[in-house]
């Protein structure tokens, strides 16, 4: 028998177990453990059994084919990645690149990239997630996904036709900041809903935009859109926001529709262009929420399901959560204001 026999446990793409060797050779787990070369033209006869507390008993090192160290490497990397997911409440909290360097540095030069890897990990976290939700009526009530990073309230009102996130960080910037933007997207809906409807703010004194609550809605209705506003503020009421609060328009578009109505009849003589905007209006468009509906759809290279969508929402809240902290404790610079002449 080898000496100084190295073995390490690790499992097959189909979760089936099977140990490394030297990490040179792969075994799959059977009454024995085969060389995995045995189903192949080299018929390897390689061997070697196992007690429970993985002592060896046996084993045949006629291994007649040459060694593989890539491919031992990459299933190790590989279960050790899957591993970590293992570990987490919410598998898509764990960062896979992240992970796949931590342990490429102890790996040395016979870890393989992290591309050939990235497709089977990803499959493998998938699979930990909840079952897919096709209908609006299968939302769950509880969810360890209603909850942020920091353990906070992430979901604030449920019924049949709408489903809302604020957390307390997003409340409480939604009851400092004078300017609220509102703006729906389509993309990034799971396919049992119509939209996914995001709010944000503006940070004056950081000149940065945050969000500030996220809502899927199943269907296009006048009440859903009430029943959500009505919902967002009773929720941040601890904070006296909305008690003088008008819902306006983008002026933007509000002076292309009068254009369109209006200019060939009334308004042939003028010139639009030259237009100013009365009471200093700050933020004449809406093209800071759709800026950032187009960064979310980014995110996913299709429509994502309920709780694939969810995990990124909450990434998202952490994100900001921690660059608003670092912003208002100095420890990044604030963003320096841009000048413009509203003429």
């Amino acid at each position: 028998m080898e000496k100084n026999l190295e073995i390490e446990i690790s499992k097959t793409n189909r979760g089936k177990e099977q140990i490394i060797l030297n990490r040179k050779y792969k075994k799959d787990n059977s009454k024995k453990y085969k060389c995995t070369e045995y189903k192949t033209l080299n018929q390897s006869p390689s061997f070697i059994i196992l007690n429970n507390e993985n002592q060896i008993l046996e084993y045949d090192d006629s291994h007649n084919h040459l060694e593989n160290k890539f491919g031992a490497a990459k299933s190790i990397v590989k279960n050790k990645i899957k591993d970590e997911i293992s570990k987490s409440s919410i598998s898509f909290n764990v960062n896979i690149k992240r992970t796949y360097d931590e342990i490429s540095q102890g790996m040395g030069l016979i870890c393989p990239g992290y591309n050939p890897i990235k497709s089977q990990v990803t499959r493998s976290r998938r699979k930990q997630l909840p079952p897919d939700i096709t209908t609006f009526d299968e939302i769950p009530n509880e969810s360890k996904y209603y909850k942020t990073k920091r353990d906070e309230n992430f979901m604030i009102f449920k019924n049949n036709d709408l489903i809302v996130f604020q957390s307390p960080f997003q409340a409480e910037l939604f009851s400092k900041n004078k300017h609220i933007f509102a703006d729906g997207t389509f993309y990034i809906a799971p396919i049992f809903s119509y939209q996914v409807f995001i709010t944000r703010t503006y940070a004056t004194e950081l000149n940065c935009f945050y969000t500030t609550s996220f809502s899927i809605l199943k269907i296009k209705k006048q009440t859903t859109y009430e029943i959500l506003f009505e919902e967002i503020k009773k929720n941040s009421s601890k904070y006296n926001i909305f008690i003088n609060a008008n819902i306006k328009y983008c002026i933007w578009h509000f002076k292309r529709a009068l254009e369109n109505i209006l200019k060939k009849t009334y308004l042939i003589n003028f010139e639009t262009e030259n237009w100013n905007y009365y009471d200093n209006i700050e933020h004449i468009t809406n093209n800071v929420s759709e800026t950032f509906n187009k960064y979310l759809k980014k995110l996913f290279a299709k429509k994502p399901t309920f709780f694939q969508l969810l995990s990124e929402l909450q990434k998202e809240e952490s994100k900001y959560y921690i660059d608003y902290e670092r912003r208002t404790a100095g420890i990044l610079r604030n963003k320096k204001q841009k000048k413009i002449n509203k003429n």
